[in-house]
């Protein structure tokens, strides 16, 4: 109890969600991931081209659990994090579904367990397992703010993000928007 109330008298004086501006985060698709090459070449570009050169289309019937997917996308993000004044980054995006069972249900499929935040490169169409912590390691060695701040600011993003981004993609996919 007592860490929060620290964190959160920090956050007043710090106040993290300041730190940062992002361009509206666009989702510009997923990838189906149905077997073990598909989540060893997660986030690959040329992966990503050889798999939309194929012309089947795998269906999956009227199941409501939709097939595993990583959701993908990028965003321009301004932060003061960084000693260059106006530095801006293009971020890329990548997030899905933890499912640790194995009796998988529908709630399984409503749940995003993790996002990853990378700056893109080349050859990088999302971020994948191996880039996890990419944007924060970024980050952490270009700043010359102590580890505290960035990581707090870090966070805030992070969290914003998530939000933003489960909110865009069950808009999409239920085809209603969130008020």
């Amino acid at each position: 109890m007592n860490d929060s109330i620290i964190l959160k008298a920090l956050d007043w004086v710090l106040k993290p969600q300041n730190w940062y501006v992002y361009d509206e985060p666009v989702i510009e698709g997923y990838r189906l991931i149905a077997s073990k090459t598909d989540q060893t070449n997660a986030g690959l570009l040329e992966a990503a081209a050889a798999a939309s050169s194929k012309t089947f289309e795998r269906k999956f019937g009227l199941n409501p659990i939709k097939p595993y997917r990583d959701y993908y996308g990028g965003f321009r993000l301004k932060t003061k994090l960084l000693a260059e004044p106006n530095a801006e980054l293009d971020v890329r995006f990548a997030i899905g579904y933890t499912i640790n069972n194995k009796v998988v249900t529908v709630d399984d499929y409503s749940n995003f367990g993790w996002l990853r935040l990378a700056v893109a490169r080349e050859g990088m169409l999302y971020p994948n397992l191996a880039d996890q912590k990419q944007l924060l390691e970024f980050l952490l060695q270009r700043s010359e703010y102590p580890r505290f701040v960035v990581t707090r600011v870090y966070h805030y993003l992070q969290f914003e993000m998530y939000e933003k981004l489960t909110t865009l993609i069950l808009e999409r996919e239920n085809g209603f928007k969130h008020f």
